[in-house]
């Protein structure tokens, strides 16, 4: 089919109606979702959620950190504060002594067992 000349092209899309409301902002939101991302979208998501899952982790880890320095001040606290009979005195520094840790590997286990000899020393003082 030919085009006559000076008569415009014919639109394949029908005209807008004039009484179409155009979607409203959730319809258009929940559209966009309901969408698979493409490929490029997807990673720049992933991206974002792993930046944030380790600002969590970095947040996590300062307050650990400070509660477990500040569960180690107590009984040094302590300690100096109070007059200990020799035997609990070397008590303590065997727990102390037979800690086994290796600080350069960074593991959890470590920081667990660090815990753990502070709270002992927390219950042998009495705290």
């Amino acid at each position: 089919m030919a085009r006559a000349k000076g008569k415009p092209a014919e639109r394949k899309s029908a005209p807008a109606e004039p009484d179409a409301a155009p979607p409203a902002g959730k319809e258009i939101i929940a559209a966009a979702f309901a969408r698979k991302p493409s490929r490029k979208v997807a990673k720049e998501m992933l991206v974002l959620e792993l930046r944030r899952l380790r600002a969590m982790f970095t947040e996590i880890a300062k307050r650990y950190v400070a509660n477990a320095e500040g569960e180690i001040a107590a009984v040094i606290d302590a300690v100096e504060g109070k007059s200990l009979p020799v035997a609990r005195v070397e008590r303590m520094l065997e727990v102390v002594r037979t800690l086994s840790v290796k600080p350069r590997k960074g593991r959890r286990k470590d920081l667990a067992r660090i815990e753990t000899t502070a709270a002992a020393l927390r219950k042998e003082i009495g705290e």
